[in-house]
């Protein structure tokens, strides 16, 4: 994923933007769910993952989905 952190800046590179895996824990809240704590996952484990509380969600938007990647070959 694509995420935009509105109100931090990526530990390892200091930007606003940042490529990582999109992990997310949800309870429960009535008849809907709310985000416990999300969690961006570097590919590269020489790096640290992003972490945030389900009252911090407001921080972070989703700005696109990596969905496939396609060889040049």
């Amino acid at each position: 994923m694509l995420v935009q952190l509105r109100d931090a800046t990526d530990p390892e590179t200091g930007e606003r933007y940042t490529v990582k895996r999109y992990e997310s824990q949800k309870k429960g809240d009535g008849d809907s769910w709310r985000h416990a704590r999300i969690t961006l996952k570097p590919i590269n484990p020489e790096y640290a993952p992003i972490e945030f509380t389900g009252a911090d969600e407001g921080q972070i938007q989703v700005v696109a989905e990596i969905v496939e990647i396609v060889d040049g070959e």
